[in-house]
């Protein structure tokens, strides 16, 4: 390597300062507006280091497809940027260009970078953040919709709530109650937004599946385990990326957002509340299926009970949570299929997912063809 690039990029424009194998600046571009114009001129002998931001993965595949060496700076972990006294665009990207030029020359100490997941993971992310946008929207609807009943004193049965808030036989349900004119108003154009909601939903199901096509030994393997199903397999990958990156089951869950904090002073250790500044894609899609996971097995659900009569709910539930992943971790490193395997129920889940992607191979042929 040459020359060693702190890219300090923004929306509008990148700063960028470039130091020789010496550790000298030799230039300095305090605003860059086209970053792939600046780009065209650098090559192998080249190394460039990013932080961390929105379209930072993107930018670093870019630069790669270039046989340029690229790195994504985690600034959490970076004090010389994140606890800086004087932190602007210039004093960032010098500090970035002499820490990489630390780094790859003297070797004196690490880049703290981030792990950049591949393509297809984070097509996944981006469809699981729709996904749970969908959710939050519906609930949203279904909850104004049974407040508004509420308000004109009907509580409908369970069946009819069913049928109110799952079906596009709504309609008939209201005909049926005693609602005020502006009650109906409201209610018939909730359910319209419901209805296309649950239908956007079920695509969105179909394309996290279809893109994730790629892990399906791992998918095939996970829900071999009684309440995991093909979708939350693919948010548990979706989250980890590559599961041989982490040494232990601990760091895994940590990662995860499972392990609780952990402060050390005078010789006593306290833990506190979970760490929730973490992937959280799994503690969600997994606390939406807790019944049928804690009856995964004998085991899981005495697990389950005994600490939730002792520590309550909340933390029964994370500790479950937590025991599965590293049963999953396990399983996806020895490549072995659940112990306590529900053969029915595996069946049931295995031809429904191989439909799917059976389904659209031969739609991608059709389309050839034509």
């Amino acid at each position: 390597m040459e020359r060693f690039h702190g890219i300090d990029r923004h929306k509008a424009y990148s700063t960028i300062s470039v130091l020789n194998r010496e550790g000298v600046e030799i230039e300095f571009h305090p605003s860059v507006k086209d970053l792939k114009v600046y780009l065209e001129h650098l090559g192998p002998e080249d190394a460039i280091v990013l932080e961390a931001s929105t379209g930072s993965f993107w930018w670093a595949d870019h630069i790669e497809s270039r046989g340029i060496t690229c790195f994504v700076l985690n600034p959490y972990r970076f004090k010389i940027i994140k606890d800086s006294w004087n932190k602007t665009d210039k004093h960032d990207a010098r500090n970035m260009a002499k820490a990489l030029w630390v780094y790859m020359v003297t070797g004196e100490f690490g880049l703290p970078t981030i792990y950049k997941p591949s393509s297809t993971v984070r097509e996944l992310r981006r469809l699981f953040t729709y996904y749970n946008l969908l959710n939050r929207q519906i609930r949203m609807l279904k909850n104004g919709i049974q407040a508004l009943l509420v308000e004109n004193g009907i509580n409908l049965e369970v069946g009819e709530r069913n049928k109110l808030l799952k079906t596009d036989g709504g309609l008939a349900v209201i005909q049926n109650c005693d609602l005020t004119s502006a009650s109906i108003l409201i209610i018939t154009g909730e359910l319209e937004l419901l209805q296309n909601l649950l239908e956007r939903k079920e695509v969105i199901n179909r394309e996290i599946i279809l893109a994730g096509a790629d892990f399906q030994k791992q998918v095939e393997l996970l829900i071999t385990i009684r309440g995991i199903t093909p979708l939350v397999a693919l948010a548990f990958l979706a989250d980890i990326g590559d599961i041989s990156r982490f040494k232990s089951t601990r760091k895994m869950n940590a990662y995860l957002g499972l392990v609780p904090q952990c402060s050390d002073s005078g010789g006593k250790e306290r833990h506190g509340h979970i760490n929730k500044e973490s992937r959280k894609l799994t503690r969600t899609i997994l606390t939406q299926t807790l019944v049928q996971v804690a009856d995964a097995s004998p085991q899981l659900r005495s697990f389950y009970d005994a600490l939730k009569e002792r520590r309550g709910a909340g933390r029964a539930r994370i500790a479950l949570i937590r025991k599965l992943c590293g049963v999953m971790r396990r399983m996806l490193l020895m490549g072995v299929e659940y112990r306590d395997k529900e053969e029915n129920l595996f069946n049931k889940k295995i031809i429904q997912y191989r439909k799917i992607l059976d389904k659209n191979k031969k739609e991608c042929v059709v389309k050839k063809s034509a």
